[in-house]
């Protein structure tokens, strides 16, 4: 009986031992936390450089005991966005990621809405838009699912590239348009006067090139990156899609943590969002400024009058798409706005 009393206690001191040396974990206050987050585009890109912002805002404003380490990942190392998405639900693998609004609409059918086109008339207005809670109702359903939104980024504006100058709607009958592969598009370009011809990303280099379409639309990132200037030198300002850009945080991590960290992660969320945007929106006029200068570029401006109009006959569709997907109260906020 000794013997058994002796080896209980022994076992007992050795437990209190361990859990001392691990950072107090009964008290739920362990040493050292290690954040993963990640982007699937490469190291350098200006959605690599959000997250480091957050990480560097985190660590300003989180001024606790407990020790953050960090695993940041690009390139897609850890997976697609989809993946990263499903991890942060699950709570596990993935802490943090800067997700595009697509892969949320599996669990939320109104954020598609984010990337109508003409839905924002502006920068200025997609910047108000998101500071006013335009998207809160998409940010509470997902984050009951398990998906907290702690910034908003992006700021890409998409506008036609083109193999051929244009000076008014007028011209816009002869344009066949490359539109990505959603109804949604191709019935908002249909409406302002286009010729929408769905078609994979990567064929239309030739198919410009070959005389099967005469342009696409896209972010200045996307001109230079794919070089399609070299087959389109017009670009025309029609600015009529701002990208967005949600940096996520999982939910059941967040609230595995002391309230003093969440906090501090909420608003290091806040702020790299607003760096995020402010950061896209110079990159993209520095590209466009680099690729006049050098590669021939010559940009087309439309009038205020000449915007309304696109967005007076692009905006019924919308509003359609709006309808079926139940977001018409969110698309109302924003033109209130």
């Amino acid at each position: 009986m000794k013997k058994i009393v002796g080896l209980t206690l022994a076992l007992m001191l050795i437990f209190s031992l361990a859990s001392f040396a691990e950072g107090g974990k009964e008290s739920g206050t362990p040493e050292s936390i290690t954040l993963v987050g990640g982007v699937m585009l490469p190291q350098g890109h200006v959605y690599y450089q959000a997250m480091e912002k957050f990480v560097e805002l985190l660590d300003e404003y989180y001024t606790g005991p407990i020790e953050l380490k960090y695993e940041l990942h690009h390139s897609g190392s850890i997976g697609t966005e989809k993946d990263m998405f499903e991890f942060m639900m699950q709570g596990v693998s993935v802490d943090f990621a800067i997700i595009s609004p697509a892969w949320v609409a599996t669990w939320d059918k109104t954020a598609p809405i984010i990337d109508a086109p003409f839905l924002f008339r502006s920068i200025e207005h997609w910047e108000k838009s998101l500071e006013a809670g335009a998207l809160d109702s998409i940010a509470e359903t997902i984050r009951k699912k398990g998906v907290r939104f702690i910034g908003y980024g992006g700021g890409g504006a998409r506008s036609l590239i083109l193999n051929q100058p244009v000076s008014s709607l007028d011209d816009f009958g002869k344009i066949d348009l490359r539109v990505q592969g959603s109804p949604l598009h191709a019935a908002v370009f249909g409406a302002i006067g286009l010729n929408p011809t769905p078609l994979d990303y990567t064929e239309c280099y030739n198919a410009i090139k070959t005389g099967v379409i005469d342009g696409l639309e896209n972010e200045p990132a996307g001109l230079e990156g794919m070089k399609f200037y070299e087959v389109a030198p017009y670009y025309a300002l029609s600015e009529h899609q701002i990208t967005t850009r949600i940096l996520c945080f999982s939910e059941s991590r967040l609230q595995s943590f002391p309230q003093d960290l969440q906090d501090a992660i909420v608003k290091a969320g806040l702020e790299a969002g607003r760096w995020h945007r402010k950061a896209e929106v110079a990159l993209g006029q520095k590209i466009i400024d680099k690729l006049v200068a050098n590669n021939g570029l010559k940009t087309i401006d439309f009038t205020k009058a000449q915007k309304d109009e696109m967005a007076r006959r692009a905006m019924p569709e919308v509003m359609k798409y709006a309808e079926e997907v139940g977001a018409t109260d969110i698309v109302e906020t924003i033109q209130n706005l």
